[in-house]
């Protein structure tokens, strides 16, 4: 009988995901022998001997039956001229390979035969167990400590299976056969409550945990809920004191949105707009936070106004854990506020005697687990733009999953360490870019702890040795504690540093997400609140030429002073009063001011407007000055417009001012509004954008009294996003570009984003945008590297 052996090796996401029971079964079922193991970061290799045609057809199927959350990069087949027979088919002890990418899923939400089974009292050791997992379902990237993936790489390694467990493992019709990360209510972990002053609440068992938990949630308390990445803080959504009781013991959190978990989306329905792309996204593995439009009948809804003021969209996502599940079996069809269980701007706690000091006087009582969670990893979020995914957070069933370069890369390895705000980090491997979860704002010990973590652990995870880093990559700003761990760990590896400017960063992601070819320029439009500027000044709305290997600023909005500094970021009306003061000199902007009564709106009122008057009249007109720098911020002259129709007057979280002026406009049409105006103006090659004359024009509609505020909030994002578009599209046909895209913080906004696309799509040029990489600061770091690989290059002489 003609026999033949061959060696496939699989590289992707081929570990984590069912993969070496569905090779296994897969190989049985066409009557293969040999051996099937996991080789570190290299992926799976197996080695099998059979009939030829059998061979065949299980490549074949190996292709069109694999596993639904598993992804095949590559599959080498090798004839092996071997005199070996293979007797029985085996799951052999796993190696450690060494390749270029992870092998490794994101964390998976639970899946329909484990929800069937936790709910069937016949089956005992999993009946409302909240940790019930299996082959392709459960925790990955927060339990696994190093590759390859096994139990004894993972935090399970602290809960050794029962005789039971252990018998399903070994059966390979089972659906747990070489499942690493399941356990039952007799050998895994489990769930202990206590109270607001860490008092065990002693209860007999998970149903009557549960029954406690959830009368306490309904009677108004809050909860600290541990789960898979992190802890988070748990109420009803239907009760404003609760919720003001929640937003005063976080403190810094008078107005941020929260986010809410849903047992189903039918709840919903009625009171927000739900599209197939959004109830794919929210009902898939991933189980993001998808931000969900209000319809006009939201008012009649259950939830209150005070989980999002002032917004048109609210965060849902459905539950991913069988906790989740549980509870709302025990809760009903409330809509929970399910919020990262931290004090603002610091990291979520992940282990139990930290969240109990970190939450203490914010939590009434506290559901912990004791499996330990190895990287803490909060909840992914994102917004869809027509059928385009806008990711806001990229972490939680995203990460570690890499950004692929469209062109290969002769460097080893690198890392660059982000922005200072919505941090991620990433590690270069190759052509492959691993960004790390959302880390935050880096601006204490703990978060900056978390940043340097995440990067070790894809090190670690990627196997990368020291000599292999080539260099180094950061924001351009000097003082940012991002850059100087930069220039930390270029020092540490003796390696270059590289600085890539802010927007180029934003522009270089777009690039590489939409396939652009090395050697091809793009005109890019970079959008948002604050970036260090080559000249000096903050940077936040540009018109830029670029390619790989350079950029050149061919526009961007008019530079205005911020009397202050950051103060304008904080208090609109100091941003305004810093323009109206810009334009109009002391007398005439007295009269504007007094008519705006703007000084109530300021921190130390009318001896705060005087020492902003004072300050102009110290820099005689000449900018920037002490204390007044000068800023291109979109986002600024956003929060000034946001100010002038009442949209927002202090600023209480990053971007409130822009998300509440997209709120207004939403229920406003620019087309009521019959005025046009020229803001483009040309100095040689620069094309600058009047944003002065936006603003009076803008104060000119509201003071002529015969509109609404939401049809100038409208008109308002119509001129500036038009602005941007016709500048780009002025230079691209001078410049013979073809193409335009769109990147940064403003680019969230529906409204700004659709009209640049449509204008551009009209003028017959092709229009780029993101899909995969972060449009805000959390795509910063994927930019940086690219920057740096080019610099890499130029230094080298390649």
């Amino acid at each position: 009988m003609s026999r033949k052996t061959v060696e496939v090796n699989i590289t992707g996401i081929v570990q984590g995901v069912g993969f070496r029971p569905f090779l296994f079964n897969l190989a049985r079922d066409h009557k293969l022998n040999g051996y099937v193991l996991n080789r570190g970061n290299a992926g799976v290799r197996l080695v099998i001997q059979g009939k030829p045609t059998e061979i065949q057809s299980f490549l074949k199927d190996l292709k069109r039956k694999k596993p639904n959350i598993s992804y095949i990069e590559k599959i080498d087949t090798i004839e092996v001229q071997s005199e070996e027979t293979f007797d029985e088919l085996t799951i052999r002890k796993s190696e450690q390979g060494r390749g270029i990418s992870l092998t490794l899923p994101p964390d998976v939400a639970i899946c329909e035969n484990c929800l069937k089974e936790m709910r069937n009292p016949d089956m005992k050791r999993y009946n409302n167990y909240p940790f019930i997992a299996c082959a392709v379902c459960g925790p990955r990237y927060t339990t696994v400590t190093s590759l390859p993936y096994d139990r004894e790489r993972s935090t399970m390694i602290n809960f050794p299976f029962c005789e039971a467990c252990m018998e399903e493992y070994k059966d390979f019709d089972n659906r747990r056969f070489h499942a690493q990360t399941y356990a039952c209510s007799i050998c895994g972990p489990n769930y202990k409550l206590y109270d607001r002053n860490k008092k065990l609440v002693d209860k007999k068992n998970i149903e009557e945990i549960l029954q406690e938990t959830g009368k306490r949630i309904n009677n108004g308390e809050i909860g600290a809920i541990k789960g898979i990445g992190g802890v988070h803080l748990v109420c009803l959504s239907n009760d404003d004191g609760i919720i003001t009781k929640l937003r005063k013991r976080k403190k810094r959190r008078k107005f941020k949105p929260f986010a809410l978990m849903v047992p189903n989306l039918d709840i919903i329905k009625d009171y927000f707009y739900i599209s197939e792309k959004e109830k794919s996204l929210i009902q898939s593995f991933r189980r993001p936070i998808v931000l969900l439009r209000k319809k006009k009948s939201f008012v009649k809804s259950d939830i209150s106004e005070l989980v999002a003021p002032g917004l048109n969209y609210i965060g849902f996502m459905l539950p991913y854990t069988a906790i989740h599940y549980l509870l709302f079996d025990y809760l009903g069809n409330n809509p929970l506020i399910y919020t990262s269980g931290n004090t603002s701007n610091t990291p979520m706690g992940i282990v139990n005697k930290n969240i109990f000091t970190q939450l203490y006087g914010i939590a009434d009582f506290y559901l912990l687990h004791n499996r330990i969670i190895h990287q803490r990893v909060d909840d992914s979020v994102l917004r869809i733009h027509d059928d385009e995914v806008k990711l806001i957070r990229r972490s939680r069933g995203y990460v570690p999953e890499y950004i692929p370069l469209p062109f290969q890369v002769k460097i080893p390895a690198a890392i660059a360490t982000g922005p200072e705000l919505s941090v991620t980090g990433a590690v270069l491997r190759r052509n492959r870019i691993f960004p790390t979860q959302h880390i935050g704002n880096v601006s204490n010990l703990e978060t900056f702890n978390f940043l340097k973590d995440a990067i070790s652990h894809i090190q670690n995870l990627l196997q990368i040795k020291d000599k292999e880093i080539k260099f180094i990559a950061c924001d351009a700003h000097p003082v940012f504690i991002t850059s100087k761990y930069a220039k930390d760990l270029s020092n540490q590896y003796s390696v270059a540093l590289y600085k890539i400017q802010h927007h180029y960063s934003h522009i270089l992601g777009l690039i590489a997400e939409n396939q652009i070819p090395i050697g091809e320029k793009i005109i890019g439009i970079s959008t948002d609140g604050v970036g260090y500027g080559e000249d000096g000044n903050i940077w936040g709305g540009e018109i830029l030429l670029s390619s790989y290997e350079k950029y050149e600023r061919i526009g961007h909005l008019e530079y205005q002073p911020m009397i202050g500094g950051d103060r304008c970021t904080k208090y609109p009306a100091r941003m305004l009063t810093s323009i109206i003061l810009n334009n109009f000199g002391l007398t005439e902007s007295r009269e504007i001011l007094n008519k705006l009564h703007i000084s109530k709106d300021l921190e130390y009122k009318e001896s705060e407007l005087e020492a902003i008057i004072n300050q102009y009249k110290n820099a005689k007109n000449h900018f920037p000055a002490e204390n007044v720098p000068l800023t291109s911020s979109t986002g600024r002259i956003f929060d000034a417009v946001s100010y002038i129709l009442g949209a927002c007057v202090k600023k209480t979280y990053r971007g409130e001012p822009a998300m509440r002026l997209e709120a207004l406009a939403a229920y406003g049409d620019a087309r009521n509004i019959n005025y046009k105006n020229e803001y483009i103006e040309g100095k040689g090659t620069l094309n600058i954008i009047n944003t002065s004359k936006l603003i009076i024009d803008t104060l000119n509609l509201v003071d002529s009294g015969k509109y609404s505020n939401s049809d100038i909030a409208a008109w308002f994002q119509e001129q500036i996003s038009k602005s941007f578009a016709f500048s780009a599209i002025e230079s691209a046909e001078k410049l013979g570009i073809s193409k335009i895209g769109l990147s940064g913080g403003v680019a969230y906004n529906y409204s700004f984003s659709n009209n640049i696309k449509n204008e551009v799509l009209n003028a017959g040029l092709e229009f780029l945008e993101h899909n995969i990489i972060p449009p805000g600061d959390a795509g910063i770091s994927i930019g940086q590297l690219i920057g740096g690989i080019f610099n890499y290059y130029k230094d080298q002489d390649y």
